[in-house]
């Protein structure tokens, strides 16, 4: 990891009618970072410095989540692309980036560079299967299904949402000792910050929007895939201990230049448990000829 001390500044812009909040350190090549739940763009003050000595990185808080607004509606990943793509674009004025998306994240990610595909380097999808190409056999029920559970439940806002507010605490006690590797790899310092922004006022019910979104998803994920495949290079990773190797099938099926890779003794948590690998392995992939 950099040892050099790395400013990272935050900014807000207006994003049509809502407001964005993202972080951004560094200088070179635009590098674009997305969550995903229950977490924010605070999730990649760990690597930011790292990966600024070579790129200028943004990190947005996507829509509902983190200081941004929070609507009522808009939680499709393409609807949500459309805003990472008017802050980049419209707003900093970026050409053409290397994106990286991450758990829910990665649903934004690719629905952003299928529809933009000429505005996008190189592709990194971590930590997801994705709807129409997997995502629901990964969410079916099992013996020993344990902790996929709430992929299905947070379908159900109005229910989860009165079940678990208030709970947020609770939640995330439980939500970051499931497919890790390192228990207790989130800090404490970190964790208070997560349930201070799950506790923000509409931020636990957009968050399960995320994953209710999940029918549209499918629809829109086959529909961009029956235009043709992604072209360019594309890097799926997963923890050894969470999405591991399982996400390869999914991400070949929506794009034709695709390698995987497994960060080992890591789970779900990537920034958490091998923040330094999973570094090395963007820098390794977006600094390629």
């Amino acid at each position: 990891m950099s040892s050099v001390s790395t400013i990272i500044e935050q900014h807000t812009a207006k994003v049509g009618e809502l407001t964005l909040a993202y972080l951004q350190a560094g200088s070179g090549d635009p590098l674009v970072l997305l969550h995903g739940f229950p977490q924010h763009s605070h999730m990649w003050r760990s690597i930011m410095p790292t990966l600024a000595e070579r790129f200028t990185v943004i990190a947005p808080d996507q829509r509902g989540m983190g200081g941004s607004s929070i609507p009522a509606s808009g939680y499709d990943k393409r609807t949500m692309a459309s805003d990472i793509y008017q802050l980049v674009h419209e707003v900093l004025g970026c050409d053409r980036i290397h994106l990286v998306g991450y758990d829910q994240g990665a649903g934004t990610a690719y629905a952003y560079a299928a529809t933009h595909p000429e505005a996008v380097r190189r592709l990194v999808l971590a930590e997801f299967v994705f709807p129409g190409f997997g995502y629901e056999e990964y969410i079916a029920p099992k013996r020993g299904w344990d902790n996929g559970w709430q992929l299905v439940a947070f379908t159900v806002p109005d229910l989860c949402e009165r079940f678990i507010a208030g709970r947020e605490r609770d939640l995330l006690s439980w939500y970051f000792q499931i497919h890790c590797h390192k228990p207790n790899a989130v800090s404490t310092e970190d964790f208070e910050i997560y349930v201070r922004a799950l506790q923000r006022p509409g931020v636990l019910r957009a968050g399960f929007n995320y994953f209710a979104a999940v029918w549209d998803d499918s629809e829109h994920n086959q529909e961009l895939v029956s235009k043709g495949k992604l072209t360019f290079p594309v890097l799926q990773i997963g923890g050894e201990k969470a999405v591991g190797a399982f996400g390869l099938p999914s991400v070949q099926q929506l794009a034709s230049n695709v390698r995987g890779q497994v960060i080992e003794k890591a789970g779900h948590w990537l920034t958490e448990e091998q923040p330094a690998a999973f570094a090395i392995a963007l820098l390794d992939f977006f600094t390629q000829e």
